[in-house]
């Protein structure tokens, strides 16, 4: 009886291992771009990325991700109500609430007091692990907000240093995705000691019907006398029209707009929304 035992563990754990493999391997999903991803790879990107990003991702950018360790990732989510232009009411509201906003909602209607139009927003983050640091920060709308100027997308940072940047602003329409890329050398890129940030002026177009942008750099710690190496991620939608030189007036300092933009103008800091910002945390070994 042990050995028929011991036979029926073995087999067991074969099939159990060999179903695990499968699980890893198989092609769950295949995206607009033809980039195929397996369950978890494709669970893995909606940590950080909406639906639609994932959908129109490139084979380059899923590479980067696919088999690096996420070691701290962190998603906020925001709905915000406009009448007739107006900011009237922002609140944080779950990923659920998120995910099931009714389009009774995001299709904007006229109330009682005029043109209401409400907007929702996902901002996450995560840092990997893949033979280096990698900060990835994505932020998404579910629908057009109500205005399209210089929104500032940065992040700052405790005990790490960082090199190198990418971003991009993807926008649809028509059900098609459509990108504009940044670098260092964009006119909206502004690099600081702790941090940096890009202007981004969102693309204007009565058929656009959302965005997703992106920015990521590199990162190594700066000592290791610390415990903790700290990332702080802000996007800042403008509620007004500004210029790109407006937008691009600020400091990094935990006492900015999400913990991270400070803007040297106190005018201009009111025509930005204020959203919270992200917090990811690294051990230091």
């Amino acid at each position: 009886m042990k050995i028929i035992s011991k036979s029926l563990l073995l087999i067991s754990i074969l099939m159990l291992f060999s179903f695990s493999n499968v699980f890893a391997t198989e092609v769950f999903y295949t995206n607009a771009n033809g980039v195929k991803m397996n369950e978890l790879q494709y669970n893995k990107m909606l940590k950080v990325f909406s639906e639609t990003k994932v959908e129109s991702m490139s084979q380059e950018e899923f590479d980067r991700l696919k088999d690096a360790n996420i070691v701290s990732n962190e998603a906020k989510y925001e709905k915000e109500t406009y009448i007739n232009k107006e900011l009237v009411s922002r609140e944080e509201i779950t990923e659920e609430e998120f995910n099931n906003a009714p389009m009774s909602e995001i299709t904007p209607y006229i109330g009682d007091d005029g043109m209401v139009e409400t907007s929702y927003k996902r901002l996450g983050a995560f840092i990997t692990d893949g033979g280096g640091w990698t900060l990835t920060c994505a932020l998404s709308w579910k629908k057009k907000p109500a205005y399209q100027s210089y929104d500032v997308f940065a992040y700052r940072f405790n005990h790490f240093k960082y090199n190198d940047f990418y971003g991009e602003q993807l926008y649809r329409v028509n059900g098609k995705s459509y990108i504009i890329s940044y670098t260092t050398s964009s006119e909206g890129y502004k690099e600081l000691s702790n941090g940096a940030g890009v202007s981004m002026n969102l693309k204007d177009g009565s058929d656009i019907t959302g965005y997703e942008l992106t920015v990521g750099t590199k990162l190594a710690f700066d000592s290791y006398n610390y415990s903790q190496a700290h990332a702080y991620v802000s996007y800042q939608h403008a509620q007004a029209n500004l210029t790109r030189a407006e937008s691009m007036a600020y400091t990094l300092d935990i006492t900015g707009l999400g913990n991270v933009v400070k803007f040297t103008n106190s005018a201009t800091e009111r025509k930005y929304d204020g959203m919270s910002g992200v917090h990811l945390i690294v051990p230091i070994a």
